[in-house]
């Protein structure tokens, strides 16, 4: 199902299917990350779960920062590879990186089983904050 949701003054266009979410990384979602990203996805990922549940009567079974971290992920992929390097080799990160950018036009996000990179997400999620404030730094220093 093909749907929009407004966050911060913004409408996110998301496709739901049972264990699936798309969300369409168009002018929009950059936009809401410009000032407060950590909010703003928070936000965004709690309003999609809440949708997602509206619809299947059923919670998406994908823990909110690991969500997060791929939101970030597709918007500042090249950003995005810089903050995780530390975690992880180079090669593994170099990776990703590339599937990130090839993907970028719609973050696609599943549960185990029906996501063959959740384990990547799962994986980086523990380091939000840490990723937060590497991709972030200079939104912390306007404020």
């Amino acid at each position: 199902m093909n749907t929009s949701l407004l966050v911060y003054g913004k409408n996110i266009s998301l496709e739901f299917e049972l264990h699936a979410i798309r969300i369409f990384n168009n002018d929009a979602l950059p936009a809401i990350l410009e000032k407060n990203a950590e909010a703003a996805t928070e936000e965004l990922v709690r309003d999609i779960k809440k949708k997602y549940f509206e619809l299947f009567n059923t919670d998406f079974k994908v823990s909110d920062a690991s969500m997060e971290v791929e939101i970030w992920a597709h918007v500042y992929a090249e950003k995005f590879a810089e903050a995780v390097k530390d975690f992880s080799s180079i090669n593994f990160v170099d990776k990703i990186a590339e599937k990130i950018i090839y993907h970028a036009e719609v973050i696609d996000m599943g549960e185990h089983g029906h996501d063959e990179n959740r384990f990547v997400w799962d994986g980086l999620a523990p380091f939000k904050h840490t990723i937060a404030s590497v991709l972030f730094a200079k939104q912390k220093q306007d404020h």
